[in-house]
């Protein structure tokens, strides 16, 4: 196969791929060698094919070949643990997770994999709840604060349930984890008058989340210019922070869209940084959380 038949194959499982259809994206993927490719993004995008068919083997040969190309390639070893589990190769899972842990010792995501290597040698909820506390302490993830909540829950560690199905509801505000968790601390106690406030008023704040994603997002969740020339104003700092990854906005968070937001930490002048639906916004340091105006 040359380069030029090659291109057209790669631009075909593409496709395929971002349509859904990874079946036939599998199919193309199986008429090429693999091995001949020198593109470790690619090859990991071709894995990611294979995992979405749940032909684990194909896609754990396809990361290693990945994983010898790339020049750092602790996120292949991640990903080949992670594999091997759902292939119920533990062996290699435990493998791949030491190689993991000696490259990255300060990786959080080592607390992942020791929770998935535990949970597929079929660990008590006793034992699950170590490794997801370690992660969550280090990493604000609604999927697996839910998952460590339901570990209390099944462990008889109701108030430890009960404080982490507020945490839940407090940072998120919206979503499907956010309704798992109102339900698990409903089966142990009521809600609060503010969580309560959150069920009533929802399309409310829904509105207003919709409202601020469409001003600081594309349809594809990334980050875009403003275009209404007030806010374009106050959007002073965004070249400065591009370089960090980071929109800013100042003081766009209103009282109202607090309970919504999710803290991702402070920038580089003493910014706050919040999350909303894909929205990054950065408020200026006014006060306490919510005190800022929504344009």
């Amino acid at each position: 196969m040359d380069k030029y038949e090659f291109n057209i194959k790669a631009e075909q499982m593409r496709k395929m791929a971002e349509q859904g259809d990874y079946k036939t994206a599998m199919q193309i993927a199986d008429t090429i060698d693999w091995r001949r490719v020198r593109n470790a993004n690619l090859l990991s995008y071709v894995a990611d094919i294979y995992e979405h068919n749940s032909e684990y083997e194909e896609a754990k040969d396809i990361l290693l070949l990945a994983f010898e190309r790339a020049p750092v390639g602790k996120r292949f070893l991640y990903k080949l643990a992670e594999i091997s589990v759902k292939a119920g190769d533990l062996q290699d899972a435990q493998e791949f997770y030491h190689e993991f842990c000696e490259m990255s010792p300060d990786d959080s995501r080592q607390f992942l994999l020791r929770y998935l290597i535990l949970k597929a040698k079929g660990a008590s909820a006793e034992q699950l709840i170590a490794p997801l506390e370690e992660y969550t302490s280090e990493e604000v993830d609604e999927e697996w604060l839910y998952t460590l909540a339901k570990l209390y829950s099944e462990a008889g560690c109701e108030d430890a349930c009960v404080r982490t199905c507020d945490k839940i509801m407090l940072l998120f505000g919206l979503g499907q984890y956010v309704d798992k968790a109102m339900e698990l601390k409903l089966q142990y106690r009521s809600l609060s008058k503010e969580q309560m406030d959150l069920v009533e008023n929802r399309s409310k704040y829904e509105e207003k989340l919709r409202k601020v994603s469409e001003a600081y997002a594309d349809t594809d969740g990334n980050l875009v210019e403003a275009q209404s020339p007030a806010i374009k104003a106050e959007v002073d700092a965004e070249l400065a922070a591009k370089a960090e990854g980071v929109c800013v906005a100042h003081e766009l968070v209103g009282a109202e869209l607090g309970p919504y937001l999710r803290e991702r930490g402070v920038g580089r002048d003493g910014e706050r940084v919040f999350e909303a639906q894909g929205a990054v916004i950065v408020v200026a340091v006014v006060g306490d959380f919510g005190a800022a105006d929504l344009d």
